[in-house]
């Protein structure tokens, strides 16, 4: 791997693996869902990926999901946990299924502009992408990797690359960019300028 620039940022966000809320499409947002079997066999796979790489720092949503993604992928590694790298708090639609959300009239009413609307009793995604973008300007130059979650992920970069948040007709965020768990999404910083290298690329779970 080539050495960054004396003043390059080389970011690495990872979505933790899959829980049981997850596979039973249940919102969980602030709630500390643990990582279910499928999310522990995702991060071996990816520990085996990522075996041997250098790595200056590694950061993590202090949920537990991403904190134990994390572990099981670089394990030994110092950890720092920093609640700006949570997911989005859905408020009053935490722990309820997709179905059963699709189905609520506040949640219509939030969709209308999910960016700058906060979910009942929750965050709006600009909320998020603020505390995330705070988070990574605070970043020191070098490789860092962070454990994070996908709606958060996504509004970091909506924000840094004015990337549309608009709803989508039968999905439940406002975006069209698909992301896997335990997928690889990697960024350079570079003199303040902000460069997508490479957007869920989780090669690490297609089958061999």
């Amino acid at each position: 791997m080539t050495t960054p620039a004396p003043d390059a940022l080389h970011l690495t966000l990872v979505r933790h693996g899959a829980t049981d809320w997850n596979g039973a499409g249940r919102w969980q947002g602030w709630t500390d869902t643990p990582l279910g079997t499928l999310g522990e066999t995702q991060a071996a796979r990816l520990h085996a990926r990522l075996r041997g790489r250098a790595v200056d720092q590694v950061h993590s949503s202090d949920l537990s999901r991403a904190a134990r993604t994390a572990e099981l992928t670089l394990p030994g590694a110092p950890l720092t946990l920093d609640a700006r790298l949570r997911e989005l708090n859905f408020g009053q639609f935490e722990g309820v299924t997709t179905d059963d959300v699709q189905r609520d009239p506040a949640y219509h009413d939030w969709q209308r502009d999910p960016w700058t609307l906060p979910a009942p009793g929750g965050e709006s995604l600009a909320q998020v992408a603020d505390r995330l973008r705070d988070w990574a300007d605070e970043l020191s130059p070098g490789r860092v990797i962070a454990f994070t979650h996908g709606a958060a992920i996504r509004a970091l970069l909506c924000h840094l690359f004015d990337w549309p948040a608009r709803p989508v007709p039968g999905y439940v965020l406002p975006f069209n960019y698909q992301l896997a768990h335990t997928s690889l999404t990697t960024l350079t910083r570079t003199q303040g300028r902000w460069t997508l290298v490479s957007y869920n690329d989780h090669a690490h779970l297609q089958e061999n």
